[in-house]
């Protein structure tokens, strides 16, 4: 299973002409795995990972979708996230780390609800990101009170 995701993030991946690069997959495939964290995957949460992929990343409607599509089939063949953050921390600064983590939350406030399990995992995910929690409460609070 490691060697087959290894492969994956070893070499560019091609689907429908679209090239993305292993960080593009990574963050998307977290997106994903954050909006399945609770065990409801709605309208609301694949809109926002759509939109966010789109912006984050610039990219065309056609390639939002195939990048997330990749990032479907990459989540389901993986069994954990530290090959995803393991990416971000090689190439990532502190800054768009923090962007990344807001751009999570994003996704967990879209659906209207916050449970425990969401912020276990945001905290999960800042840990391994070797985010500081107070940062990202104070992106949770911010994002809380834009609603």
């Amino acid at each position: 299973m490691f060697e087959k995701l290894k492969t994956i993030f070893d070499k560019k991946i091609e689907e429908k002409e679209e090239q993305f690069d292993t960080l593009q997959i990574a963050i998307s495939t977290l997106m994903i795995q954050t909006a399945i964290y609770d065990g409801v995957f709605d309208e609301k949460e694949k809109s926002e990972i759509l939109e966010l992929i789109k912006k984050y990343f610039n990219l065309s409607e056609n390639q939002k979708k195939s990048l997330f599509e990749i990032a479907i089939k990459v989540n389901d063949d993986s069994n954990d996230m530290q090959q995803f953050t393991r990416v971000l921390n090689k190439n990532l600064s502190e800054e768009e780390k923090l962007i990344i983590i807001e751009m999570l939350w994003k996704i967990i406030i879209s659906d209207g609800h916050i449970d425990d399990y969401e912020n276990a995992l945001i905290r999960k995910i800042s840990g391994l990101l070797y985010i500081d929690d107070k940062y990202v409460g104070q992106i949770k609070k911010k994002l809380i009170t834009q609603q």
